[in-house]
């Protein structure tokens, strides 16, 4: 299944979700009215049939007063997630990474981090530790790129090996690549209204608690809440239940999925496999303390919460069958091998080979079919050649861009690496910029966009006007010199969208038609840097417009479209329906190589648009013959 399939089976998926919840709250509010009409039978001489209760305003009140309390309580867990990543990463207890750490297992987890994010051609996640939990799990969330953080439990990191680790980070990041991200923080907001009439009768249920400490004089007044706390906290439970049934429905078979992609990921079935076992032979568990357990249990990289019907309500497989599933033959070995088990190793170098510095163009031309496939799907070649790529970034270089106020440095000597050395600078820019970018001019291209995302992905931890300082300092600094490239462009788009204010995520357009201008922006800027003639220019831009509008656009190509409608063009491409945004990214490849040739510079332009689009385009492996250098 391809990248815009999973994607949109995703999506589609949050209608499933709907659907029941809607079903969930009318069996919630048919509970509470049952649970109400009984009671009065017993309780006094009511003599009403269950016909004319239903006809009754009583019951339509009861009705709309549970209705009232379910949506209260959704809205409430969404306002409260309005941040994405960050806001459940917090709700969990986590704690953010600093990216400077020098201690060697946080060191190692933040390295795989970033060699996953470089091979999938995804922006870099924000890394959180939950340190109050002993227990192997993890975690991903977000509701978009700029939002994405990736936690892991304590006991993860002390527990397990660097290959396990990659196991775990695979198999979340699956969850980015595959759509699951966004799906499961909604799940977590909708969810918690039908949890919320549980959450009232025990509220009710500790204020009477609190009365009879303090000797309240209302504490006979209170007594009356007693039965009303204890039926709420009763209906609290079938709404526990409907919860976890959805739960379970939408989650369990996105596991498998999921260690089925961690192991396409790393080419690695042991490292994921023993990940798995290392919960049983650990711990016995990958149950969390935390008060929010419940609600994360369907986006964890193991169950968080015990519970009975296992079968029917449990969010992940048995950890045998998940094992199993990766391969049939492995859970013996992890049987012995566990038993002379000594304790999880630290960071150590990949045994890769460092890649070549840059090159005018690919020895071994990727085809365009190739390229289209690889969208969403990195494979254990991109994982391997990302780790060639990380150690490629200077060592010094690396350590800065890990550091805030360095890294806003790098940031703006990649911007500057397309404009004249000599130029003066802004005076909200560092003097190191300058030497910084004239040493960044020596190494690779390829090392470029990955250095973007990895200082990104440590300025994201800087405040709201911090960020803002920096999306200004940058554009200016691209006008500086009268003109505006391509490349700078994306990459300061890229920076906006990263560092940006979060707003709540725009309606997805399902159709071409208003997004003819916006497409013709696209498509006749990459055409004009694609090498070709004028007349070839000319051609390729006709046949491709032709599906997606009968104007001629062919004046576009006399004049580029300016950095306004190229960021008006971005933004309203990235909200198409993912089964739509397949073709336009076809498209910009095809833009690309045209003229069966590409240069590396090209190519880096081609993922950051593409990263731009959220259809992330993992590295080019630059080849000669069949092997990668």
């Amino acid at each position: 299944m391809s990248f815009y399939q999973n994607q949109d089976n995703a999506r589609r998926k949050t209608w499933l979700l709907v659907f029941y919840f809607c079903t969930a709250v009318v069996l919630i509010i048919a509970a509470v009215n049952s649970a109400i009409y009984f009671t009065l039978i017993l309780a006094s001489d009511l003599n009403m049939p269950p016909l004319q209760w239903v006809q009754n305003p009583i019951c339509w009140g009861i009705a709309g007063l549970t209705l009232l309390a379910i949506v209260t309580g959704s809205l409430m867990r969404l306002a409260q997630l309005s941040k994405g990543g960050l806001s459940v990463a917090m709700m969990a207890g986590g704690t953010p990474l600093d990216p400077a750490t020098t201690e060697p297992k946080e060191k190692m987890l933040l390295n795989v981090v970033e060699e996953m994010a470089i091979a999938s051609g995804t922006s870099v996640p924000r890394v959180f530790i939950l340190r109050e939990e002993s227990a192997i799990n993890a975690f991903v969330a977000g509701t978009e790129p700029r939002n994405t953080v990736l936690a892991v439990t304590k006991g993860t990191l002390e527990k397990l090996n660097r290959e396990e680790l990659q196991g775990v980070v695979g198999h979340e990041f699956s969850h980015i690549l595959n759509g699951d991200m966004k799906l499961n923080v909604r799940l977590i907001g909708i969810l918690a209204g039908i949890l919320f009439i549980g959450q009232i009768g025990e509220f009710l249920l500790r204020g009477q608690s609190r009365r009879r400490y303090y000797g309240s004089r209302s504490s006979k007044e209170g007594n009356q809440l007693i039965p009303i706390g204890l039926a709420l906290m009763a209906i609290g439970y079938v709404g526990l239940f409907f919860g976890r049934l959805i739960k379970a429905a939408i989650s369990r078979q996105r596991e498998f999925l999921a260690d089925a992609s961690s192991v396409q990921f790393t080419r690695n079935p042991d490292g994921i496999a023993s990940a798995l076992y290392a919960i049983q032979h650990y711990s016995g568990h990958s149950l969390l303390m935390s008060a929010h357990a419940e609600d994360m249990n369907h986006m964890c990289f193991g169950e968080t919460v015990k519970m009975q019907l296992s079968g029917l309500l449990a969010t992940h497989p048995p950890i045998e069958d998940r094992i199993r599933s990766i391969d049939n033959t492995l859970l013996p070995r992890l049987k012995a091998r566990f038993r002379k088990r000594e304790p999880a190793g630290t960071e150590h170098v990949p045994k890769v080979s460092t890649p070549p510095q840059a090159a005018a163009s690919f020895a071994a031309q990727p085809t365009a079919q190739q390229l289209k496939a690889s969208i969403g799907q990195p494979t254990q070649e991109h994982y391997e050649y990302a780790q060639q790529l990380h150690l490629n970034i200077p060592a010094a270089i690396n350590t800065l861009a890990h550091q805030t106020d360095s890294a806003e440095t790098i940031l703006y000597a990649l911007l500057l690496l397309e404009s004249s050395e000599q130029q003066p600078l802004p005076a909200a820019i560092p003097l190191q910029t300058q030497p910084l970018s004239q040493t960044l001019r020596q190494c690779s291209p390829q090392i470029r966009l990955p250095l973007l995302d990895i200082c990104l992905g440590t300025l994201k931890a800087a405040t709201q006007e911090h960020r803002q300082s920096i999306i200004r300092s940058s554009i200016e600094l691209i006008k500086v010199d009268m003109k505006i490239t391509l490349s700078e462009f994306v990459y300061c788009y890229l920076i906006q969208q990263a560092l940006g204010e979060i707003k709540r995520p725009p309606r997805v357009i399902k159709s071409y038609q208003k997004l003819e201008s916006d497409l013709a922006s696209l498509f006749s800027t990459l055409v004009q840097v694609s090498g070709d003639t004028p007349d070839k220019q000319s051609d390729n831009f006709r046949q491709i417009m032709q599906y997606y509008s009968n104007k001629d656009y062919s004046s576009w190509l006399q004049q580029p479209p300016t950095p306004k409608m190229l960021n008006r063009a971005l933004q309203q491409l990235n909200r198409l329906a993912p089964l739509l945004k397949q073709p336009v990214v076809d498209a910009c490849v095809d833009c690309i190589l045209h003229d069966n040739k590409a240069t590396v510079k090209e190519m880096e332009l081609l993922r950051a648009i593409c990263e731009a689009l959220e259809c992330p385009l993992p590295p080019i492996l630059i080849c000669d013959g069949d092997r990668p250098q």
